[in-house]
C-alpha cells in the first residue's frame, strides 16, 4: 500500500515528461534574416545626377573585359557550403560559411527541422561531442538564419555543422562544409 503513491508519482512524472517533450518538438520557430551575400540595389535612392553618371559608366564598362572571382559585392565571399543531412530527425536546407569583411557568418538557408529540448548549433571536427565550438542555442527551426563565428575558429578543422540536443546528447542533423 505504501508503494501506490510512489507508482502514482512516477506515472504523473512520466505523463508530464511526455507532454513537455511533444509540446517542445511541435513548436516551429521561424526567422528570416538577411544574407551577408545579398547585393543592395541603390537605384531607387539615386538622384538624377547620380543616375546619369551611373548610365554613363555602364556604357563605358561595356567595352571592358571583366573577370569574375568569388568575391561578392560588399566584400562578402562564400567560403564553404553543405547540405543538411538527417541523423535523429529529418532536416532540409543548407549551411553556408560566409566571410564578410573581418568576420565570418554561418548561414542556414531554406532550413527546416523539428524542435527539441535545448538545441544548439555547433561547429565540430567530427559528428560527436568531443571537439566542437558552440555557436549558441538554435535561433529558428525554419527559415534563413545567421550565426556569428568567432574569429579564432579554424574552419578547416571545424568543418561540420551540428544541430545538437545538449541534455540528451543527440545529433539531430548535420552538414559538412566543403
Amino acid at each position: 500500500m505504501k508503494k501506490l503513491p510512489i507508482y502514482i508519482g512516477i506515472l504523473v512524472l512520466f505523463v508530464v515528461g511526455v507532454y513537455v517533450y511533444f509540446t517542445a518538438t511541435n513548436i516551429t520557430l521561424e526567422v528570416q534574416e538577411a544574407s551577408p551575400l545579398q547585393i543592395k540595389d541603390n537605384m531607387g535612392t539615386m538622384t538624377a545626377a547620380e543616375k546619369e553618371q551611373f548610365e554613363k559608366e555602364v556604357v563605358q564598362a561595356k567595352e571592358k573585359v571583366m573577370v569574375m572571382d568569388d568575391q561578392m559585392a560588399g566584400g562578402a565571399a562564400l567560403l564553404a557550403q553543405g547540405e543538411f543531412k538527417p541523423r535523429a530527425h529529418d532536416v532540409a536546407g543548407k549551411a553556408l560559411l560566409i566571410q564578410s569583411g573581418d568576420s565570418k557568418v554561418l548561414r542556414f538557408e531554406d532550413f527546416e527541422t523539428s524542435n527539441g529540448p535545448d538545441l544548439h548549433i555547433w561547429l565540430a571536427s567530427s559528428l560527436g561531442d568531443e571537439d566542437y565550438v558552440d555557436l549558441g542555442p538554435i535561433k529558428a527551426t525554419k527559415g534563413n538564419v545567421n550565426y556569428d563565428v568567432p574569429a579564432e575558429v579554424d574552419i578547416t578543422k571545424y568543418n561540420k555543422v551540428l544541430v545538437w540536443c545538449v541534455p540528451f546528447r543527440v545529433l539531430f542533423s548535420y552538414a559538412e562544409l566543403m
